[in-house]
């Protein structure tokens, strides 16, 4: 699910044209997209400066809201991805703070993140070492099993396409999805 990840010539795309290749199924145009965006989350999730909720957890948070990013982006709606991204982020951070139980002064956040912060050279290591860090995370938490329902779950497959593709029933992918939210605590 998690193959090594390298940048062999995804930098030079567009988020456009990533996105356009994910959407076709190359999992390394949405690892690209991780790696682009990763600084922005980190930055945004410490701009939160939240005490009822790990900052681990949020930066989670932020990555769910880019992959909703990147599957809801309709570029005939006016706005950059980029901009869709950043609102997608934050929003999925506000409401994972909300079912924490914090009072969000959202007034206080800070909207400014540098357009190319997260491509600066000193950054890319950075950005690399947390994201394959992520990554052996989730392989240790989760079985054979769960990483492939997950896998083909962040393909944006339905529990029925998975459970075809698998062979097996609805039933089993739907818990699979339940174990894979439990341990790695992720709010649906």
């Amino acid at each position: 699910m998690f193959e090594e990840i390298e940048a062999n010539g995804f930098g030079e795309f567009s988020d456009n044209e990533l996105i356009k290749l994910f959407r076709e199924g190359n999992q390394t145009a949405f690892h690209q997209l991780v790696l682009r965006y990763m600084f922005a989350i980190k930055r945004k999730a410490a701009d939160m400066n939240c005490r009822s909720m790990d900052f681990d957890d949020l930066v989670q948070e932020g990555f769910l809201g880019l992959y909703n990013a990147v599957n809801g982006y309709d570029e005939r709606g006016g706005a950059s991805f980029r901009t869709y991204a950043m609102v997608c982020i934050r929003n999925r951070m506000l409401s994972a703070l909300r079912s924490a139980g914090r009072e969000i002064d959202t007034e206080e956040l800070s909207e400014e993140i540098p357009a190319r912060a997260e491509t600066e050279p000193e950054n890319a290591f950075i950005i690399k070492e947390d994201f394959a860090r992520l990554v052996r995370y989730i392989e240790e938490k989760l079985s054979k099993s769960e990483l492939k329902v997950l896998s083909l779950y962040l393909e944006g497959k339905s529990y029925d396409e998975i459970a075809s593709e698998l062979n097996k029933s609805r039933k089993f992918c739907d818990n699979a999805m339940q174990r894979v939210r439990k341990k790695l605590a992720i709010s649906s």
